[in-house]
């Protein structure tokens, strides 16, 4: 919920160095310059937050915080001192007047806001919501240091760069690295806080590219400039790490914390031995995946409805399997699970009841026991087919700092990131990763971001994935080219975090909304006719592609005409959606579900044959004979489906003849007295035996 934040403090640059960071997160912003004003404003403006620098010119710091205490304001407060002394000598009264949170300048804007975020927790979520801004602020002031250490590195190449530059006048080459190294560091070190050196860096970028165009002595003058300009950079890039040091120093976690990086995923580990769950947690913690581990089934339920999880990992025991496969159907039921992928661990071969597992969900068997490398393998795969819950996010930049900056603020929003330093496999990363959003650094070696929208917006799949640029360029030419090769939106380097938030949230929510519009029938909250056969297209094509099979059916309710006649139209739709729910909820989250029309639907199921899923589709079919529907007037009835289905390639290798194949074979259901499954054409398939 957004607050008003007072800022309090007599250097205007300061109040503008942070008010966008609140902002940014959705807050009102007042500033006042002096203690008078600011106790004016308490009245007026009624914060929720005021944050207090000090000294100020009418009063100290401290002294204000005093008399709006003493006058009964009960707000909270968030104290700046003016540097690390004033600090030390202050903290023995914060807490008499109730001050929530002190810091010194320097400040890291970024940080400082997630700190301050933490004062707002209660409401988001107590100790967890604390706990989670915590552990980003110890990442992302881990990442700055880093980037402080080796900053000197970068500015000694970019001045070698600089020097060929200079000896090699004609070469076009040499002054297209002086700029790609400069393009790099404004990015990264500006997105980080090093706030001059990304000032330097955009004026020696801007004239590399300039120079093109300009006479000998004309070069001579800006390369002059140029060197000038490096120096300062290296001078203000020692000073502004020192600040980020100070700001680091002291904090124990942040040294320890090295190249930690934000889970790229959530998973539930459910198994009775609590050594081999130890032993995932730490294979998660190499492959940057949090582990929540569960023994029954009752904590697993427990810690799911407490955790957002982006796939679950269940071990299936050959004594008692069914107990696994009730788990995962359960698991499945909870709301907004009805898309969680699901793995089934197995140490016995035995125990890997297909049908069962099909049925419950399961996209993946793994073996006891398994590798760090088999593990990472299933999270990518799991999370890449996740539909809905946490949007995944591509991140295309061939600066794995700036990459690494991006992913770990949007992690930190709860996104499942993954960055790309190299776009020429953009594709396979794609098809692999398949994202909600895609954001595209212009220049890289090889290939520029242009050039890779324009051909992401030639291939189906792709043509509404929203693209969003992030450029240094930020003149007319550059913008209008953004929109002209496809693109939704461009975001200038450096990158204010806010407002790269802001923007990717607005895009994620507005895709959403259209794709579940246009794409998603609203009675079933299945997939519409034509978004199901471009899904089913992609299937096809991956099926010929690695030479696997994959099957579909068409399902049909029995005697549909009867019900609406018999138990009116509103019972009719409910049997359609209580189809629907059914459907979503069992076989694997990789599987398509449609209504194909009226009240028919279509399914498909990936690398799996007729014949296995002929009986999970008929476990389905006994589950929805079980389900009680009402008439309008509240009479009790229950209702079955027939179906029929077909592989690929031995039932047709287009989706026409598969689907031919499928509704001749539905036809024979019906032939034979509905309720039941078909899939051979001269098959005598018994049904399933009625029970009411």
């Amino acid at each position: 919920m957004a607050k008003t934040i007072l800022i309090v403090d007599k250097d205007q640059g300061f109040r503008k160095l942070i008010a966008p960071t609140f902002e940014g997160r959705g807050h009102k912003v007042v500033q006042a310059e002096n203690g008078r004003a600011a106790k004016e404003s308490l009245e007026a403006d009624k914060p929720d937050l005021v944050i207090v620098g000090s000294p100020l010119p009418d009063t100290s710091g401290i002294q204000w915080v005093e008399d709006i205490r003493k006058a009964g304001h009960e707000l909270e407060v968030v104290f700046v001192a003016g540097d690390k002394t004033e600090l030390s000598e202050v903290k023995p009264v914060l807490k008499d007047w109730n001050i929530n949170l002190s810091a010194s300048k320097p400040l890291i804007p970024f940080v400082f806001g997630a700190q301050v975020e933490c004062q707002f927790a209660t409401e988001k979520g107590g100790d967890a919501q604390k706990q989670k801004l915590k552990d980003f602020e110890t990442m992302f002031l881990a990442l700055v240091s880093k980037y402080a250490r080796v900053l000197p590195e970068k500015l000694s190449l970019l001045a070698q760069a600089i020097e060929k530059a200079k000896a090699e006048p004609e070469s076009k080459e040499s002054l297209d690295e002086v700029r790609g190294q400069a393009h790099k560091i404004k990015g990264t070190g500006g997105s980080l806080g090093f706030r001059k050196v990304g000032e330097h860096m955009a004026f020696i970028e801007n004239s590399a590219v300039a120079m093109a165009d300009k006479s000998q002595d004309e070069r001579d003058l800006m390369w002059a400039e140029i060197d000038r300009r490096l120096v300062e950079a290296q001078i203000d890039g020692d000073e502004e790490a020192r600040e980020v040091m100070e700001v680091v120093q002291g904090k124990e976690e942040v040294a320890s914390s090295g190249d930690h990086q934000p889970a790229m995923a959530r998973i539930m580990v459910v198994d009775e031995d609590e050594g081999f769950l130890e032993i995932v947690e730490d294979l998660g913690k190499e492959r940057l995946v949090e582990i929540i581990k569960a023994t029954s089934q009752l904590e697993a339920l427990d810690k799911a409805s407490a955790y957002p999880l982006d796939a679950a990992l269940i071990n299936i025991l050959p004594e008692t399997p069914d107990s696994g496969f009730q788990l995962a159907k359960d698991l499945r039921a909870l709301p907004g699970y009805d898309n969680l992928p699901l793995a089934f661990i197995s140490g016995d071969a035995l125990t890997k009841d297909r049908v069962e597992g099909a049925h419950a969900g399961a996209s993946l068997y793994l073996d006891k026991p398994f590798e760090s490398d088999s593990l990472e393998k299933a999270v990518h795969h799991l999370v890449a087919i996740r539909q809905g819950g946490r949007p995944r996010v591509l991140v295309c930049d061939d600066d794995e700092f700036f990459g690494n900056t991006v992913a770990l603020v949007l992690r930190n929003e709860g996104m499942i990131v993954r960055t790309l330093t190299d776009p020429n496999i953009i594709l396979d990363v794609m098809q692999e990763f398949p994202p909600d959003m895609l954001l595209l650094d212009v220049m890289m070696p090889g290939v520029t971001g242009f050039e890779v929208c324009r051909m992401l917006r030639l291939i189906p799949r792709w043509q509404d994935l929203p693209i969003i640029f992030l450029t240094g360029q930020t003149g007319v030419e550059a913008r209008v080219e953004a929109f002209r090769c496809g693109g939704d939106d461009y975001l200038p380097k450096p990158v204010v975090n806010e407002e790269l938030l802001t923007r990717v949230k607005v895009r994620l929510d507005r895709a959403k909304m259209l794709r579940e519009r246009s794409d998603k029938d609203t009675i079933t909250g299945l997939l519409l006719r034509r978004a199901f056969s471009e899904q089913l297209s992609a299937i096809l094509a991956e099926s010929q592609r690695v030479k696997t099979n994959f099957s579909i059916c068409l399902l049909d309710v029995d005697h549909f005409k009867k019900v609406n006649d018999t138990h009116g139209h509103l019972a009719g739709d409910n049997v359609l959606a209580g189809l629907g729910q059914l459907l979503s909820r069992r076989f694997r989250v990789d599987d398509l579900r449609g209504r194909w029309g009226g009240e028919e639907f279509i399914l498909a199921f990936r690398r799996e044959k007729k014949e296995i899923i002929h009986k999970a589709v008929t476990r389905a079919l006994e589950e929805f004979r079980e389900t009680p529907f009402f008439s309008d007037e509240g009479q009790e009835f229950h209702c079955s489906f027939s179906g029929g289905l077909a592989t690929f390639p031995d039932d047709g290798e287009s989706i026409f003849d598969l689907v031919q194949a499928s509704d001749k074979r539905l036809y024979i259901a019906k032939k034979q007295g509905r309720n039941r499954i078909i899939f051979e054409d001269d098959a005598e398939v018994p049904s399933v035996k009625a029970s009411h």
